[in-house]
């Protein structure tokens, strides 16, 4: 059962708190950036007014998984959805939905989406770790290369068009956009058998 019972004193309710005004942007909600807003916003003696947080998908916890999402990404024990629900980062944190671009170090404004502007004071930058598309190495498989003999591209990122049918899980978005395409493009076979995908 969840806790039912919040204790607060004297000393907490009259201590009065210093407000820092200071914009302070932290880009990706990831473990680290969840916590650092956390440790923040729940600092005894300082009151953080101006906290924005930059993430694709907006907070994480804001849709509830089942039991099938919750199979395609592994559980890092960190924060749950009842952890999410009970902080309720909402209440205290400016939510920017996109995607950062690029980073103006001189005029202290980062560019979300390639068009809007946030500005900052202390910028946080808290990505994690991210799958991406593989970029196709080109060699001629009816040659039988050796791994030797293929050119490494791992330092190079893939820019061209994706498969329709081809995902890359990082958050919990990906795994609903994941399993809404396996629903739709799957064919049930009758007899119990191994359903078949559709190809793009």
């Amino acid at each position: 059962m969840s806790y039912a019972l919040n204790h607060t004193n004297r000393k907490l309710t009259l201590e009065p708190k210093i407000t820092v005004n200071a914009k302070i942007v932290v880009v990706g909600a990831s473990n680290v950036g969840i916590s650092f807003l956390e440790t923040l916003i729940f600092c005894s003696h300082l009151k953080f007014s101006n906290l924005t947080l930059i993430s694709t998908h907006g907070l994480p916890g804001r849709n509830l998984l089942g039991t099938e999402q919750r199979k395609f990404l592994a559980s890092d024990h960190c924060y749950n959805d009842k952890d999410h629900a009970l902080m309720s980062l909402c209440s205290w944190v400016n939510v920017v939905v996109g995607k950062m671009t690029a980073i103006d170090r001189a005029a202290k404004q980062v560019i979300v989406s390639r068009e809007e502007v946030v500005l900052y004071d202390h910028l946080v930058l808290c990505t994690g770790q991210q799958y991406q598309v593989p970029r196709p190495t080109g060699a001629d498989i009816s040659q039988h290369p050796t791994n030797r003999e293929v050119l490494n591209s791992g330092l190079q990122q893939y820019t061209g068009p994706v498969p329709c049918n081809h995902f890359t899980l990082n958050d919990e978005e990906d795994c609903l956009k994941a399993l809404t395409w396996i629903r739709n493009n799957s064919i049930a076979v009758e007899d119990g058998g191994i359903a078949s995908l559709s190809c793009c």
